[in-house]
């Protein structure tokens, strides 16, 4: 006989489901268009959306063509979590492949006056112990955030093979070589034994179809 009446979590489970259908449904009441109200095509007037505004224009470099052992898209959390702990493994050819200019993920894109973190910051953070930290405060602030993924990735050597302001266009598995096959958008060949893509979920602009927003001359920014 069963421990724990399983049918009674189940029961407790169809609840929520059937709570959170109710509330879609309410949603779609007021906005039935659903996704279609956001757009993600940031082309002509709402091309501004995709600059990054903490960096200049990328230098000009000549395009890479090597190979390493693992090869990260994205520079946030996952990135420099999964990377520090390759690192502890012995792991030492690791290369962060990001789009922005420096590693942080939504803490680099995010800088706006006020922004923090609305997790508490001993659950938040990554890697406290071993990078010696304590939070400044209970919550922490995007700033704070930001320094720490920097400091993650000095720390670990995780800026030595990095490529910023870079994106990855194409990802082909090659059978015969047993490597990935790389491109980006900045003429980069290259190839690696591990690919994981750390770029987010949330990493592409999702933009509500306000009337005027194509014509607004005002300064306004897209957060995550």
């Amino acid at each position: 006989m069963p421990l724990v009446d399983e049918s009674r979590h189940r029961e407790y489970y169809d609840r929520i489901k059937e709570k959170f259908a109710q509330e879609r449904d309410k949603r779609l009441g007021y906005r039935p268009e659903g996704t279609a109200q956001f757009t993600s095509d940031l082309s002509g007037a709402l091309a501004k959306y995709a600059i990054d505004p903490h960096a200049t224009p990328p230098e000009p470099r000549p395009p890479l063509n090597d190979t390493v052992e693992c090869l990260f898209i994205g520079g946030g959390f996952s990135a420099l979590l999964t990377a520090a702990r390759l690192r502890e493994y012995g792991v030492e050819s690791i290369r962060i492949v990001e789009r922005g200019a420096d590693v942080g993920g939504t803490w680099y894109w995010n800088r706006y006056p006020g922004v923090a973190c609305d997790v508490i910051s001993y659950d938040y953070l990554p890697l406290l112990d071993e990078m010696g930290y304590v939070p400044k405060d209970h919550y922490a602030k995007g700033a704070e955030i930001y320094a720490h993924c920097q400091a993650i990735a000095r720390r670990y050597a995780l800026y030595d093979l990095a490529l910023f302001q870079t994106t990855v266009v194409s990802t082909v598995w090659d059978e015969a070589a047993q490597l990935w096959q790389l491109e980006t958008d900045r003429g980069d060949h290259m190839r690696a034994h591990f690919v994981i893509c750390a770029n987010g979920t949330l990493s592409k602009p999702k933009l509500p179809k306000i009337r005027g927003i194509e014509s607004f001359a005002g300064h306004s920014f897209h957060t995550s």
